[in-house]
């Protein structure tokens, strides 16, 4: 593509050739010669150093760059609809392989594509145009909706629900059992756990994550909920809208989460606490009690973000105050032994 086909796509203009060749969308640090980057901020600028971007996409020009540039108002934005424009979109043929094991009770719509080592289980329903990739197992009696993508290793557990658009990458799990066990006597008894998990419509969920079946009722991931990679969910957990959990988040039982919430890379939430809407819970962040709406908190256990920095700060002074104290402790030390001497 033509860089001024590009700029006219992403609703910007070109300042500089624009009849360079365009290949590809790359991030600052690592674009080529054919490919264009975008400034999200100026304090990335710097990176640029070194670089032959055929382009910079810029929220403003700069006279001193180099190279062309397309002038947006969302950078980050136009880097996207670049990107989509650039990458071609695989399509995948419907139709079941002669290599996929699908049970004859099972209904799957011929706009579906089931691929070759896939097993699809007795009463499973597969929707319009969805895609089930090679070693994903749908139990039985589940459901995938209409457009929905299951990458490899897929599993989903006999009776769970998915909603349309639903995308899972390599190796998510839907419907484990979750980690249920009562103690009798010197023994861990298993509790059965007979529920299900559903997750609603336009959820993504990265590679490596887990979503455990209720004990009983449900497990719930709500619609437009973002999950990355190595997610831990556990059983009964009902997560609302449109939330964000990211990188190794560890939700344990019975946690809710109000819409709109993010959980940052390896935060984590005790059994049976209720997290309200519009929450942000910093990185690394342990909850440990019931959150009211707009909280934002980090630390471990999870306080006021800005107590937990005030906190972080005053650590960076220990060393220094402790020296202090040493220093008080001997000089009351000295006194006393003036006092007792005089005596």
């Amino acid at each position: 593509m033509k860089l001024q086909e590009l700029a006219a796509l992403v609703g910007g203009s070109v300042v500089g050739d624009s009849t360079r060749d365009i290949v590809g969308v790359a991030q600052i640090d690592d674009v080529r010669s054919d490919e264009v980057t975008f400034l999200a901020e100026e304090r990335f600028r710097e990176r640029l150093a070194g670089k032959d971007p055929a382009a910079v996409i810029v929220r403003q020009p700069l006279a001193d760059l180099p190279c062309p540039q397309i002038v947006v108002g969302d950078p980050r934005i136009a880097a996207m609809q670049a990107a989509g424009a650039l990458v071609a979109v695989e399509k995948y043929p419907p139709g079941v392989s002669s290599r996929a094991a699908v049970d004859p009770q099972a209904n799957v719509d011929p706009t579906a594509t089931v691929m070759a080592q896939a097993y699809v289980g007795p009463r499973a329903v597969i929707g319009a145009r969805s895609v089930i990739m090679p070693q994903v197992y749908i139990g039985p009696g589940a459901e995938v909706g209409e457009d929905c993508v299951l990458h490899p290793g897929v599993k989903v557990g006999a009776r769970c629900r998915l909603g349309n658009r639903v995308i899972c990458h390599h190796n998510v799990s839907l419907g484990a059992d979750g980690f249920g066990f009562t103690r009798i006597g010197d023994q861990h008894v298993k509790i059965p756990q007979q529920g299900v998990v559903v997750i609603e419509d336009d959820v993504e969920i990265g590679a490596g994550s887990c979503v455990d079946r209720a004990t009983f009722g449900r497990t719930v991931i709500g619609a437009g909920t973002k999950i990355d990679n190595q997610v831990q969910v556990a059983h009964n957990c009902l997560i609302g809208k449109r939330c964000l959990l990211v990188a190794q988040v560890g939700l344990s039982g019975s946690v809710v989460v109000g819409d709109d919430t993010i959980f940052a890379g390896k935060a984590a939430a005790v059994p049976h606490v209720r997290v309200g809407r519009r929450c942000i819970i910093g990185a690394l962040a342990a909850v440990h009690k019931d959150l009211p709406d707009d909280s934002f908190v980090g630390g471990a256990p999870a306080k006021h973000h800005m107590d937990w920095k005030r906190e972080l700060a005053a650590t960076g002074h220990l060393p220094e105050a402790l020296k202090d104290l040493k220093r008080l402790m001997q000089r009351v030390e000295d006194i006393e032994k003036e006092l007792t001497g005089r005596g």
